[in-house]
């Protein structure tokens, strides 16, 4: 890993097109001042220590989780802050490399991502944007460019709509584990809340009930194997964690207003 205590890669500038991206460990002395503003957008992602940003009159602090972005042409100051060490991944791209509507109006933007499961997620796509910024091979550029936009994506979704990110972290969960049994005191314990106090939060954060959701989540996939699979209704009601098929069949009518099997009749008539 790259440890720098001075600006190096941060004062190239790059071309239209042109994407950098990188790792720093910096210790304090660690300073990038630009009165004029840079042509580029400047995303980073702190991995632990502290950094500092200030961009004309806004000034924040970004820490462990914290995804900073950077708009083009803004007077602004960063760095590490004092008697800390920041330990952050970067990139540098152009205007043009990403469609606007994922990007920010705001000049300085900063956002924590405290669900464990978001910041690995960030984490492994801007790992793959630096490998593949590094290493060159064929479609490299490409491969950077679905690495960041993922990662945009990421941030223009946690900006849009933010939950609680311990109700995040049970989304994932729930999806993750759609086939299998789950209890809501398994999975109060592992986000550290009481079995009560997380089926209030669930429920203001998204407005429905954890087993309403998951029970949704594992309808809406037996619906898609339905339509897009050989999987006939018995075989798909297991495959999503069904263990009663009469109980998948009065919760499918519900939802969709049709037997299992009459929907998968339908889809096929008109495919």
């Amino acid at each position: 890993m790259p440890k720098h205590d001075f600006p190096t890669d941060y004062e190239i500038y790059p071309e239209p097109g042109v994407l950098i991206a990188g790792h720093f460990l910096v210790k304090d002395t660690y300073q990038a001042v630009r009165s004029k503003g840079m042509s580029d957008w400047l995303i980073t992602f702190t991995l632990d220590g502290e950094g500092f940003f200030i961009a004309e009159n806004d000034q924040i602090t970004c820490r462990k989780g914290d995804i900073t972005l950077l708009k083009p042409g803004v007077s602004h100051h960063y760095g590490t802050s004092k008697g800390k060490e920041w330990h952050f991944l970067w990139a540098h791209f152009s205007p043009d490399l990403i469609e606007a509507k994922y990007l920010s109006d705001q000049k300085l933007i900063n956002l924590s991502f405290e669900n464990e499961y978001a910041r690995t997620r960030i984490n492994n796509a801007f790992d793959r944007l630096i490998q593949d910024y590094r290493e060159r091979h064929k479609y490299w550029y490409e491969l950077c460019q679905n690495s960041l936009k993922e990662i945009l994506l990421l941030v223009a979704q946690r900006h849009t709509h933010s939950l609680d990110p311990r109700v995040e972290e049970i989304l994932h969960l729930l999806s993750k584990r759609m086939n299998q049994v789950i209890t809501i005191d398994d999975l109060a314990k592992e986000v550290g809340l009481s079995p009560s106090r997380l089926s209030h939060l669930f429920k203001e954060n998204t407005g429905k009930s954890i087993m309403e959701t998951f029970i949704q989540m594992r309808l809406n996939q037996a619906a898609l194997l339905l339509k897009y699979t050989d999987r006939n209704a018995t075989e798909a009601a297991a495959e999503v964690g069904f263990e009663n098929y009469n109980h998948f069949a009065v919760q499918f009518r519900k939802r969709f207003g049709m037997s299992p099997r009459i929907y998968k009749n339908c889809k096929q008539e008109t495919d």
